[in-house]
């Protein structure tokens, strides 16, 4: 679940919100409306989430300005895409889902790319794993070493 920072128009103080709500109710007893409000911090953690808004609330408090805004980093896209093929309970979905990622994300795909998603994943081969797409019929070589998917 993603947590976030907002502060209120109205009485000036920050409030911890879930980021996929649509609106939420301030301590002042405005109802205040998300999608219209900067999220001042992104975090996954309710500790941190906390944390951030007692940091928020003495920096307005103290009259200093709120730390600027921090938004998560994106993940490598190498690892992003073996996180969505974990889902996958077939292997050979998984497999063609990695291969299909790849594909959408690079065009032509190496071994090396493969390897670097199956390292994430925690398995090794990528040469075993382009001999069993191309046995399947799931990926075809364009060029000596580049693949794409069907």
């Amino acid at each position: 679940m993603r947590y976030g920072v907002i502060v209120c128009p109205r009485c000036g103080m920050a409030k911890g919100v879930e980021t996929r709500k649509k609106t939420t109710m301030c301590q002042c007893g405005r109802e205040i409306k998300l999608r219209r409000m900067k999220l001042r911090f992104q975090t996954d953690s309710p500790k941190e989430l906390a944390e951030s808004v007692g940091r928020a609330n003495a920096a307005i408090r103290g009259g200093e300005q709120l730390p600027p805004e921090k938004r998560p980093r994106k993940k490598e896209p190498y690892s992003a895409i073996a996180e969505r093929s974990q889902h996958a309970k077939d292997p050979v979905d998984r497999m063609q889902l990695i291969a299909q990622a790849l594909t959408d994300l690079k065009g032509e795909f190496t071994e090396e790319d493969l390897g670097k998603v199956l390292q994430s994943l925690g398995k090794s081969s990528p040469k075993d794993m382009v001999a069993k797409l191309q046995q399947l019929n799931l990926i075809y070589e364009t060029a000596e070493g580049k693949f794409r998917s069907v």
